[in-house]
């Protein structure tokens, strides 16, 4: 009997880079609708295809949460199974796999985690929880350590494009345009409970990722001076990997509490939230 890892789609982390730990990650994916033509996002979804298709709707793309009977395949055997999902304020994905809980099958544990993020704070999570498994913890170990771990984790994210919290009716078109033509940049971030808040604005990109780096830096030195210092960090990118390793160096160079950074792109959920040259910050 071992461990398993399950995660919903919006989670950008699809394997475990730990040697010698062979930790399975099932991926329950999520389900996005453009123009009234569904899209399972199984990792197949070409993402600069997604991106144009969302640019060109009138309306909001919407998205499904996985089924309970979804994640009760997946959760189902003699593994005990950690199951990382996307926030329950932003999705029904949390509600589905906590009904998939009682139609599982085997002796596997299960206990399901719900990250209050997405993106890349959902994949730090995951990244975490694997971590914790290589490193021979008990399940409930594991279960204890996760919790505290996601009450301590932030979530910050950059938008380049306003256009989806427009289409949303998070912003109106006024606000929107006047934002845009001003290159405002908003820097987002999660709200303590799972939702999302605007945190700072910037003027232009460069100072956008300058005011992030800041943020960064002034949370790892509180964090250093709990007594907790640097905890890995994780970035996804949509579609901007240049932008996305100037930051990982800007991190490195200003943050020295933080030294493992690892970089994903996003998958077809994490575009959806990111869009067109979003950041994801999850630490």
């Amino acid at each position: 009997m071992g461990f398993k890892i399950i995660v919903d789609s919006c989670c950008d982390a699809k394997s475990m880079p730990y040697p010698g730990v062979d930790i399975p990650v099932i991926n329950v994916p999520l389900s996005i609708t453009i123009d009234g033509s569904t899209y399972i996002d199984d990792g197949s979804l070409n993402t600069v295809w997604l991106l144009n298709a969302m640019r060109s709707s009138k309306v909001l793309p919407v998205t499904a949460c996985p089924s309970p009977a979804a994640y009760a395949e997946a959760m189902s055997g003699d593994d005990d199974a950690f199951v990382v999902t996307l926030s329950a304020e932003l999705s029904g994905s949390y509600q589905a796999a906590m009904a998939g809980l009682e139609l599982k099958k085997g002796s596997g544990r299960v206990h399901v985690f719900n990250s209050e993020s997405a993106c890349a704070g959902e994949a730090r999570i995951a990244l975490e929880i694997g971590w914790l498994i290589s490193q021979g913890l008990s399940f409930d170990e594991i279960v204890a350590q996760g919790k505290e771990y996601i009450r301590d984790m932030k979530t910050f994210f950059i938008l380049q494009s306003l256009d989806s919290l427009i289409k949303a009716g998070r912003m109106s078109k006024i606000t929107g345009s006047i934002a845009t033509f001003m290159q405002l940049r908003p820097i987002m971030s999660d709200d303590g409970t799972g939702g999302i808040m605007l945190y700072e604005k910037a003027r232009g990109t460069k100072n956008a990722i300058n005011k992030l780096v800041e943020i960064l830096r002034r949370q790892e030195e509180k964090m250093r001076l709990a007594g907790r210092p640097g905890k890995p960090l994780t970035i996804s990118h949509c579609n901007c990997p240049e932008l996305a390793i100037e930051l990982k160096s800007k991190i490195l160079e200003h943050c020295p509490g933080i030294e493992d950074i690892t970089i994903l792109p996003t998958g077809g959920l994490s575009t959806f939230y990111a869009f067109d040259g979003g950041i994801v910050v999850g630490y």
